[in-house]
């Protein structure tokens, strides 16, 4: 059972509207009703508040109001991204200190929670890919199988990660399978079966990488296809990983330390729109642009957007680009920006969260 506590928030002039709908007497009625609110809702931008109590944070894109729905969980993850999820009329949200993540499911221009899974170890990053809910945590990775609006409470995978130090930053699908980060040095691959006799599974698969000092701190991930893009922050590269290799790098702005070893750029946290990539240079405060191809990544702006604070993530759905920022380390904030055909972003809102916010997804 969820006690669900919401507390819903107005910015400006505009307020969350939900739909007020009167019992219908036909079971069809209600399926033909509830299929024009879905084609008429807005898409949802995801965060979570991250705190002792931990609340998802849902804002519509379109109204720009902020509703807070409790997750029953502890919050406390950090050094990490991905620690919200999307996929269909799903989302899952991870507890830290709680050592679980809950299962939220759309409902009109809400999220309700459903469910809460245990994992082996304190999650940071989740992830939806091949059938399955994919999580991991400070030293394992694991698959929870999905049906439909239901994701099953006992992991069908476990494995250790290939470090295990703690340092675990961010977890992927692609079609290889699944891939995460640990910011002490490692880029593991494992494998995820989709065909019911178990999901992720190892031994976890490292990624040789770069000579020093160009091998410093892997963060960020985002997978499409056979390709990943994976960010070596400390380094100031963005990377292309095929079939287990690094093909092709790419420094963003330089100098990217200053005279004292201090940063002054680094590649964060990734997201994929066509043959865009859009990078948090959290140092910098701003949005780093790429140009990727199966084969290729090339640097190609710096600030196609400034943030408030140091990008910690940032999720992407059609033409939005939603990013969260540290803030003033009191409050957050959480920011939409709208694409434009040439990767320009334009600023839609930007909505003030309080707490260590954590997590970006945007939810149709």
């Amino acid at each position: 059972m969820f006690l669900t506590r919401r507390f819903t928030f107005a910015i400006g002039s505009t307020c969350l509207m939900g739909a007020l709908v009167a019992p219908l007497a036909m079971a069809g009625d209600e399926a033909l009703l509830a299929a024009r609110q879905d084609r008429g809702q807005a898409p949802l931008f995801l965060t979570m508040t991250n705190g002792s109590n931990n609340y998802l944070a849902v804002i519509n894109t379109q109204t720009k109001a902020a509703e807070y729905v409790a997750t029953g969980g502890l919050g406390g993850a950090g050094g990490n991204a991905g620690g919200v999820a999307a996929e269909g009329s799903l989302a899952a949200a991870v507890n830290f200190n709680s050592s679980d993540v809950t299962i939220f499911v759309r409902r009109g221009n809400a999220m309700e929670p459903t469910q809460k899974i245990k994992t082996a170890s304190k999650p940071l990053s989740v992830a939806f890919g091949h059938n399955h809910l994919l999580v991991l945590g400070q030293t394992t990775a694991e698959s929870f199988p999905v049906y439909g609006n239901k994701v099953m409470a006992t992991a069908d995978g476990t494995v250790p990660l290939g470090k295990g130090d703690g340092s675990a930053a961010q977890i992927v699908s692609y079609d290889g399978g699944a891939a995460y980060t640990e910011k002490s040095g490692g880029i593991g691959l494992l494998s995820v079966s989709t065909n019911g006799f178990g999901g992720i599974s190892g031994p976890s698969r490292a990624v040789l990488l770069p000579n020093a000092p160009n091998n410093d701190t892997p963060f960020g991930l985002v997978g499409r296809g056979a390709n990943l893009y994976v960010t070596i922050a400390h380094s100031n590269l963005e990377t292309l990983v095929v079939n287990g290799q690094i093909v092709s790098m790419a420094a963003s702005q330089t100098p990217y330390k200053d005279a004292n070893g201090g940063f002054l750029h680094a590649p964060c946290w990734n997201a994929l729109h066509g043959q865009f990539l859009y990078s948090t240079d959290s140092p910098g405060k701003q949005i780093l642009r790429y140009l990727v191809s199966d084969t290729n990544v090339f640097f190609d702006r710096a600030a196609v957007a400034k943030t408030a604070g140091g990008g910690t993530d940032l999720g992407v759905l059609d033409d939005m680009l939603g990013v969260i920022d540290g803030g003033d380390g009191t409050v957050a904030n959480a920011t939409l920006f709208d694409i434009g055909a040439e990767g320009d972003l334009t600023m839609r809102f930007a909505v003030k969260i309080a707490g260590p916010i954590n997590g970006a997804a945007i939810i149709r």
